[in-house]
């Protein structure tokens, strides 16, 4: 078997015991969501320690500027993301392809579009639960 998909396995199942909760709150709209930095602080260790890559490539961006009810800009950005899931071990590896989609109303719409991509990818790729065992 490729070390790679040894290396997710062995990732995931250390999310299983832990998960990633809902600790974030949007206040504009009242819901809770798991930010890009909850997941990066969960993955960051696990990946280290199980021999894991994670190495993206943005294969599109589009971005749209619509008017806001006040008459301001608001651009809709959307990538389309390859991670590289990498095996420290042996090299093999494994593509997921995602979209990240954001809007802001300045100049983090496409830095917040590649963190949602790479979120998606990454609760796909691990199956990452909102609480663990």
């Amino acid at each position: 078997m490729k070390s790679v998909y040894q290396a997710i396995n062995a990732v995931q199942a250390d999310l299983a015991k832990s998960g990633i909760s809902k600790d974030s709150t949007n206040t504009f709209d009242n819901y809770k969501f798991r930010g890009i930095d909850a997941v990066y602080n969960a993955l960051s260790p696990l990946l280290a320690k199980h021999g894991l890559c994670i190495l993206p490539r943005i294969l599109t961006r589009s971005s749209v500027e619509r008017e806001t009810a006040k008459g301001g800009a608001i651009f809709y950005v959307t990538v389309e993301a390859e991670f590289d899931f990498v095996s420290a071990e042996d090299g093999s590896s494994h593509v997921v392809r995602t979209f990240g989609e954001a809007m802001d109303r300045g100049d983090k719409g496409t830095n917040k579009a590649m963190s949602a991509a790479y979120k998606y990818a990454a609760f796909q790729a691990f199956a990452i639960p909102t609480e663990g065992d």
